[in-house]
């Protein structure tokens, strides 16, 4: 048997724990077959790019972040059938079984796109995808996204430095988080970290009663702001600086973008054993001759739930948004 083992999209902490226990389970169970790392993700397989990997090659690397395989965006390749045939046929042509797929929201859409050309054209290579995303936005009804959780630990590092400055200087701070369109990372930082504010997308703010709680509070004030909520870090700070000028509240605004500080650095213990228990747990399922399927799963050693990929894709059976009314009474309880 020969496999591929692709990171796609945006690089997140636990990519290389994955990719580890790929060839290491394929290795140790069926020595006779053989791994392959696609370069530099979805580019890799436009160019037939690929390395052969051995089990001394993953060592030491389960935690380090980022992707030692590379991954690099391929954006024509959504609208673009001639190109989405060619990667299909390369991969048969170039007699792989399987490819192995952790990434996010386009990885899994391409693969999906490149799976129903597979079984027109009875190529035969199948496709085995799992959530890589430290947005926790991919097929979330089903478990969380390799990466989420050491995001998480990086914003409450930065969270903390800046609560260090805004209590010393009597500031208010309000601070950008990535997430795209969902609010998982900002609202569960935000909940770790015990922000006084949360804004999420799709999320109705009334600032009136925001400027009313920050004046009333004696030290540090900090608002979190996920990427897809309607307005940027700097437009909410002049919305309430006029309302802090029309209310004579002394308080300073700064703003501050945790951006790309959350997506980098190593890999914390669940998102390392998440990541190695879905690799495990496809290699398993691929020795046994499984067709293409997306798996999720929410804790290590939890048998994952494996879909097909078309209702991986399809948001409204796999993937909510928006947060969840009772973790909302959650945070207000905590406050």
């Amino acid at each position: 048997m020969k496999y591929a083992i692709l990171t796609g999209g945006g690089d997140c902490p636990g990519m290389n724990a994955f990719v580890r226990a790929v060839v290491r389970s394929v290795l140790n169970l069926k020595p006779t077959a053989s791994c392959w790392g696609v370069i530099d993700g979805w580019r890799g397989l436009v160019e037939n790019n690929y390395r052969k990997l051995v089990k001394r090659d993953t060592a030491g690397i389960a935690h380090q972040g980022g992707t030692i395989l590379g991954t690099l965006r391929v954006p024509e390749l959504k609208d673009d059938p001639e190109l989405q045939e060619t990667l299909a046929i390369n991969l048969h042509d170039n007699f792989f079984d399987y490819l192995m797929v952790l990434g996010g929201n386009g990885s899994l859409r391409a693969a999906e796109t490149l799976d129903k050309i597979i079984q027109k054209n009875s190529l035969r290579t199948k496709i085995l995808a799992a959530s890589g995303s430290i947005d926790n936005d991919v097929c979330n009804n089903f478990g969380y996204s390799v990466g989420f959780y050491s995001s998480l630990e990086k914003s409450l590092e930065m969270l903390e430095w800046i609560r260090d400055t805004a209590s010393s200087h009597r500031r208010v701070y309000i601070i950008g988080s990535m997430g795209r369109d969902s609010g998982y990372l900002a609202f569960y930082s935000g909940i770790a970290s015990g922000a006084e504010y949360i804004m999420i997308p799709r999320e109705k703010v009334d600032y009136e009663r925001l400027a009313t709680l920050i004046d009333e509070r004696d030290r540090d004030t900090r608002i979190i702001v996920a990427e897809g909520f309607d307005k940027t870090i700097e437009e909410i700070r002049e919305v309430l600086e006029n309302i802090f000028k029309q209310r004579n509240i002394k308080h300073e605004i700064r703003t501050v973008d945790m951006g790309y500080f959350q997506r980098g650095g190593k890999a914390e213990i669940k998102d390392i054993l998440l990541a190695s228990w879905l690799g495990y747990c496809m290699v398993i399922d691929s020795l046994n001759k499984c067709g293409s399927g997306f798996y999720g799963a929410y804790n290590i050693g939890q048998k994952p739930k494996v879909l097909s990929l078309a209702d991986a894709v399809d948001d409204t059976k796999s993937t909510h948004y928006d947060i969840p009314k009772e973790m909302f009474d959650f945070i207000k309880a905590l406050r």
